[in-house]
């Protein structure tokens, strides 16, 4: 995926943890805390994230969840009117508490008001405090921005500050930007800045990370964007040292795809394509790539059955690997270890690098009847145990409609995904997207 913002929401709409007290949000601090869901006897069990809070459903899709670390605090994009009062359905970027069951709308200016124009883009740092997000409005923080564009900004949610962070190595902030993605504090924030072109697709994009501290821009992606200027996923870890992002060409979009990590303390920038008992790349295609908080871990998507990215029966497959052994690992798997027989996609690490949450319609827990599903791996278990299934109807089956974009918590505990199913809790009988949360432990 590239770039290719958009200044209305409309045409957009498609995480270590610090101590904090959160007086805006009306909670109590607990991020030195284990899950909150550890102690819930009732589980497993899903719940719908995109509420209001007495429990209204959203009246619009709600879309792009990002989880804190400990599965309190869930950032979503929402186009619903109704999840707070004032809501308009233009779209917005909300935070709810898990744990309390409050949101408030977090895609705000530094003054506190509403952008007319929207939020959307959700990032969220680890403890669940900052909030990144996009918006066309170039009055949400101090200082001055180009007009008519879209641009990256952050939301501290204890301060009741946002702050713009699209902004370049010059200090020029830039007129289309996103975050990407904000390190466990969020004092670190990977976003893309964009530049027109005279060819297609109109614009070249180029990863940055920006230190909210000392008010610096840094270069990410470096020389690697020239010649494949296309920016897909981008992760960072707790500390801000890695950053792992997926770049492709756009000439041969599909057809080439690669993913890489910049440590910024010494500068490296390895390519990582690589897949179990095979000493060079396989694949032209690497994508979808997900960081562990410590950066030693890293998930993605790739192929080894020869066959090019634009062919439909490509066999995709997850794998996860270790920086530091250099050990890769088969993470998307059947119960007895081996390769699944259907593609699987949207791999997602947990921060602690333990869990890979993905999508397939493979039967990766040996279920009768399988459909399409999210699933979640624990990579240190074999056999039936290791993988769960976290799309679940109430009945036990399969959700009748779509799920998507799967996001562990640390420990694997708690997992959000999308979702338009319509049996996957009560009283919901409409196909609208909602956000959802699957506590397994």
């Amino acid at each position: 995926m590239s770039i290719h913002l958009h200044v209305r929401r409309r045409a957009a709409v498609a995480a270590a943890a610090l101590t904090m007290a959160a007086p805006l949000l009306g909670i109590a601090p607990s991020y030195a805390a284990a899950s909150p869901y550890a102690a819930r006897p009732h589980v497993p069990r899903t719940e719908i994230v995109s509420v209001a809070a007495d429990g209204t459903r959203g009246d619009q899709r709600s879309i792009s969840p990002a989880i804190s670390y400990d599965g309190r605090y869930v950032a979503f994009d929402s186009e619903a009117s109704n999840l707070i009062p004032g809501g308009t359905g233009t779209g917005d970027v909300f935070l709810r508490d898990l744990r309390t069951g409050t949101i408030v709308r977090a895609g705000v200016g530094d003054d506190g008001r509403r952008s007319d124009d929207g939020s959307w883009s959700a990032t969220l740092s680890g403890n669940g405090r900052v909030v990144g997000f996009t918006s066309s409005d170039p009055a949400l923080a101090p200082g001055d921005r180009p007009p008519h564009g879209s641009y990256a900004y952050v939301r501290d949610l204890r301060t009741g500050r946002t702050e713009s962070v699209g902004i370049g190595v010059d200090g020029v902030p830039f007129r289309w930007a996103a975050p990407r993605a904000l390190s466990a504090d969020g004092r670190y924030v990977v976003f893309a800045g964009a530049v027109p072109t005279d060819k297609p697709p109109f614009s070249r994009s180029t990863l940055y990370l920006r230190d909210r501290v000392r008010g610096t821009t840094e270069l990410i992606s470096g020389a690697v964007t020239p010649e494949m200027p296309g920016l897909g996923s981008a992760s960072i870890s707790a500390d801000g040292r890695y950053v792992a992002f997926t770049t492709y060409d756009d000439a041969r979009i599909n057809e080439k795809n690669a993913v890489y990590v910049r440590d910024r303390r010494t500068g490296r920038l390895e390519n990582v394509d690589h897949t179990p008992g095979d000493p060079r790349p396989v694949s032209h295609w690497y994508g979808h790539a997900s960081l562990s908080a410590d950066g030693r871990f890293i998930a993605y998507v790739t192929n080894r059955d020869g066959k090019s990215a634009r062919n439909p029966t490509a066999l995709w497959e997850v794998f996860v690997h270790d920086l530091r052994t250099g050990r890769t690992t088969l993470a998307a798997a059947a119960p007895d270890g081996g390769p699944l027989g259907k593609a699987a996609h949207e791999p997602r690490i947990s921060p602690d690098g333990r869990y890979v949450a993905y999508g397939t319609g493979a039967c990766a827990t040996a279920e009768p009847h399988c459909g399409y599903a999210l699933y979640v791996r624990d990579l240190r278990r074999h056999g039936r145990e290791a993988t769960r299934r976290v799309s679940v109807a109430m009945d036990g089956g399969f959700p009748d409609h779509g799920a998507e974009a799967p996001v562990p918590a640390r420990g694997g505990c708690t997992v959000v995904f999308t979702s338009d199913a319509t049996n996957l809790v009560l009283a919901h009988p409409q196909r609208v997207t909602d956000v959802y949360a699957r506590h397994l432990c």
